[in-house]
């Protein structure tokens, strides 16, 4: 694909996730009990979420002491700050990352927020084009020396069957050639196309 394709594509999806900012909520308990036992599990003491468009998952960071939720989105951020408010989260600090370019993440990486015990995604690396998703990947792999996806995978997908914002990707592949080795995977239980990764740097 060309640049300007990708360029539009992108375009397309800020417009799309900032229109649903306002609204935006994925009643997904189930996921987020799975997230939040692999926490407790890891116990990180500081943690970065990227893409944490409304806040969904900050009940389950309760414990981790220093956590830095990212998004692309100012509208979502704006709802993350709300809920942020609302609920007093103390540990919680938000800013305006777009993974896929180096120079969003190099604040960052140049500040005394990084690196994280533990990086997070949860249906974020999805909604990433594969001309894009490897630079992401490789971004996220700066912030820490684990990361945990939690993102749509099915190999037996039909491409063309996807939404026009969803991607199947290879995580294994993607992460390998960074050094990074597969710890642990969960497969849902309840049938839906999604698994928890959890990737090391070996």
């Amino acid at each position: 694909m060309s640049s300007r394709g990708v360029d539009q594509i992108e375009s397309a999806l800020r417009n799309f996730w900032n229109r649903r900012a306002a609204t935006y909520y994925t009643p997904d308990v189930f996921g987020r009990r799975i997230l939040g036992a692999y926490l407790v599990k890891l116990k990180p003491q500081s943690l970065i979420e990227v893409g944490c468009g409304t806040g969904e998952l900050f009940p389950i960071f309760h414990d981790v002491p220093r956590v830095v939720a990212v998004d692309w989105s100012e509208e979502m951020l704006a709802a993350s700050g709300k809920r942020v408010d609302r609920h007093g989260y103390h540990n919680i600090v938000l800013g305006k990352v777009d993974i896929t370019s180096p120079e969003s993440v190099k604040y960052l990486l140049s500040s005394s927020m990084a690196p994280f015990d533990l990086a997070v995604t949860r249906t974020v690396l999805m909604h990433i084009p594969p001309e894009k998703v490897g630079a992401a990947i490789q971004n996220l792999t700066l912030l820490s020396n684990n990361v945990l996806a939690f993102e749509f995978y099915d190999p037996s997908v039909d491409p063309q069957k996807l939404d026009w914002h969803n991607w199947h990707h290879e995580y294994v592949r993607l992460f390998r050639p960074l050094g990074y080795e597969l710890v642990d995977s969960y497969d849902r239980p309840d049938g839906q196309p999604q698994i928890l990764f959890h990737f090391r740097k070996s």
